[in-house]
């Protein structure tokens, strides 16, 4: 997995939305969660969420992803090379927990449910989280509506029709899961003339380049719809909820996940 998320590193100035939140999403973490004065720990080292609440120590499993897209440390936050599930900070402790598309590096529902049991542990009273969610519809989408909406101009990003590329196979999954490597085969499968996806979309080359990344790549991720999502975070939280987070490509399927622990 670790190799995966270097293989992405190294491609990261070419990557956007929606894989990267753009500045309305970012706004909604902030609008959501009252992290003014807050000690926040990210999942993962997403450059967009690094200057957010007062403190903050991001946790990511990759030392090379911390070294290359982490905007550095500085006095009031830092990275540390951890693991989600085993958040390696004392129990109660957090204001806010917030992550970016982290559920869907999930593969299994049992992960997530075991990331929201860490998230619980170590928030205090009081505390909230927030994930922005990389959500599927509760049906599958029609690779060839996909492909059809793509050539007519349809997709505002590249990364939008990864994602709705990844959407038409991940419903019909265990846990909603598809491996990476298979969202790279049904891409090539709907779009085999990139040059043609280019003159169409406008696209450049190295952009749509940014799928032979995940050709030999063992990740998987998972696309669970937000209800199911939802029913999955409740086993841990009573309050949880979703909000929308702006209005870019494919906005409606990110929505951001907003948990609240109870005060005691």
């Amino acid at each position: 997995m670790t190799q995966h998320w270097n293989a992405i590193r190294r491609h990261w100035q070419l990557l956007g939305p929606p894989l990267r939140p753009p500045a309305e999403a970012v706004a909604t973490y902030e609008r959501e969660l009252d992290l003014s004065g807050a000690h926040v720990v990210l999942l993962g080292v997403t450059r967009e969420l690094a200057g957010l609440g007062a403190t903050m120590t991001a946790v990511d499993e990759s030392p090379e992803m911390i070294a290359g897209i982490w905007p550095g440390d500085t006095a009031s936050r830092r990275a540390v090379n951890g693991d989600w599930l085993d958040l390696p900070v004392p129990g109660a402790s957090v204001d806010v927990v917030i992550g970016d598309g982290c559920l869907s590096a999930l593969a299994l529902s049992v992960a997530r449910r075991a990331l929201f049991a860490a998230i619980a542990r170590v928030l205090r009273p009081g505390g909230r989280a927030g994930a922005r969610l990389f959500a599927g519809p509760q049906a599958p989408d029609d690779p060839h509506a996909v492909r059809g909406l793509a050539l007519s101009g349809g997709v505002s990003t590249f990364h939008e029709l990864k994602w709705r590329v990844a959407m038409t196979a991940a419903g019909n999954a265990p846990d909603y899961a598809i491996p990476v490597k298979t969202i790279a085969e049904r891409f090539d499968a709907l779009f085999p003339d990139r040059a043609e996806l280019s003159a169409r979309t406008g696209w450049e080359l190295p952009v749509i380049g940014t799928i032979d990344v995940y050709r030999n790549s063992s990740a998987i991720y998972s696309f669970a719809p937000a209800d199911v999502l939802i029913g999955e975070a409740h086993a841990f939280f009573d309050d949880v909820g979703v909000v929308p987070t702006g209005s870019y490509g494919l906005a409606e399927r990110c929505p951001l996940l907003v948990l609240r622990s109870p005060r005691r």
